[in-house]
């Protein structure tokens, strides 16, 4: 029978409700499995950045909408999503490479441009997949410590240059939150490039969208300016597609057609190619979603600075805390209670990684941290 407008909203409507207590499947998270939390009671899941809000209307309408397309094989779509994306970043299709959400892109950077020899250059800590990547075919890792401000350290990095073939700067950085100004990004891809002949730059920008000034901006015209600079996106965080696994590159043709040929072909599915589209034609989601997320990283901060906790300005959907305690035991407390917040991220062994969800699960979570902070 087919559904209504009304019907398919009404489904999403409770799917979507369904999907606020289900976030947290990032590796390392805790369980799924409602019955394994306190009383058998749904958990606030804080613990792996996803977006509380889930896709928007019209991407979910579009689909439940692609429901009836599942059996074409999606390779028919992607040039679709491919023009969206250019459309909406003020580039061409041969400047965009779609992936299996960002992760896609990350670990076949990885293959393409590092090698026994010349290996991965990054902070640590940030995103670990093209470190477990590298380390995983055995190619050298080079982890240079963010500082004591969380910052990444950029002069430390530039030391490490000649030895790479691939540098990952994750901006905003995660787990950190904090980003780098555009200038600073800008200065140091112009120094590796001078200092190496081949290296290649991969700036991840899963939460650039959320970046709210002091200079933070994307650095895609760095990379259309050089044909050794990708930059990478997903649909997981902004667009609240993390489960459909929607990504993509930006770059210079060459550099993306190195990236192509260790691309699983239609790696994107076609359900989720169709939401993609449709959620980019909203003009105004990025501005909604940026002032929601806002909204409610203030509230946490204040309340977690209350508590006497420290933290640094985040340009993310999550936040990184200092506690002052073993990060370990503030989770398993918070747990306890019903919040699930992120994993430990060393050497960073007394900050949290509290992701921010809506307002009304942040004014609970922040109940249980000043219960769990006072005690």
């Amino acid at each position: 029978m087919a559904w209504s407008r009304r019907q398919f909203m009404q489904s999403t409507a409770a799917a979507a409700s369904g999907l606020v207590v289900a976030r947290g499947r990032e590796a390392g998270a805790m369980p799924f499995d409602a019955a394994a939390w306190p009383g058998g009671v749904p958990p606030i899941r804080l613990d792996s950045n996803e977006n509380a809000a889930g896709p928007c209307v019209e991407a979910r309408w579009a689909i439940g909408g692609a429901m009836k397309q599942s059996h074409v094989y999606p390779f028919r779509f992607e040039g679709m999503l491919a023009s969206a994306i250019a459309k909406h970043q003020g580039v061409t299709p041969e400047n965009v490479l779609v992936g299996c959400g960002s992760s896609e892109i990350l670990l076949n950077a990885v293959l393409a441009f590092t090698d026994a020899r010349r290996g991965l250059l990054a902070p640590v800590p940030t995103f670990e997949e093209p470190a477990r990547r590298a380390r995983q075919l055995q190619r050298p890792v080079y982890d240079v410590p963010v500082r004591a401000d969380l910052q990444v350290d950029l002069d430390a990095m530039a030391r490490h240059v000649p030895d790479a073939g691939l540098i990952f700067l994750c901006n905003p950085n995660n787990p950190t939150s904090v980003a780098l100004p555009l200038d600073q990004v800008r200065a140091f891809v112009a120094d590796a490039l001078k200092r190496s002949p081949d290296i290649v730059v991969l700036l991840d920008e899963a939460y650039i969208e959320y970046a709210d000034g002091a200079g933070v901006a994307t650095a895609l015209p760095i990379a259309l300016s050089s044909p050794r600079v990708v930059v990478s996106r997903t649909f997981s965080k902004m667009y609240g597609m993390a489960g459909l696994r929607v990504g993509y590159a930006m770059g210079q043709p060459a550099v993306l057609e190195r990236l192509a040929a260790w691309s699983l072909p239609m790696s994107v599915n076609t359900i989720g190619l169709h939401g993609a589209i449709a959620a980019l034609r909203v003009k105004d989601l990025e501005a909604r979603e940026r002032a929601r997320n806002a909204e409610a990283r203030a509230f946490t901060v204040k309340r977690l600075e209350a508590l006497g906790t420290r933290v640094p300005v985040s340009h993310a959907n999550f936040v990184m805390a200092d506690i002052g305690r073993d990060t370990v035991a503030f989770a398993a407390a918070c747990r306890a209670r019903g919040v699930a917040v992120g994993r430990p991220f060393p050497p960073l062994n007394t900050h949290s990684r509290i992701s921010i969800g809506t307002a009304e699960e942040m004014q609970r979570a922040c109940d249980v941290f000043e219960q769990v902070l006072k005690s």
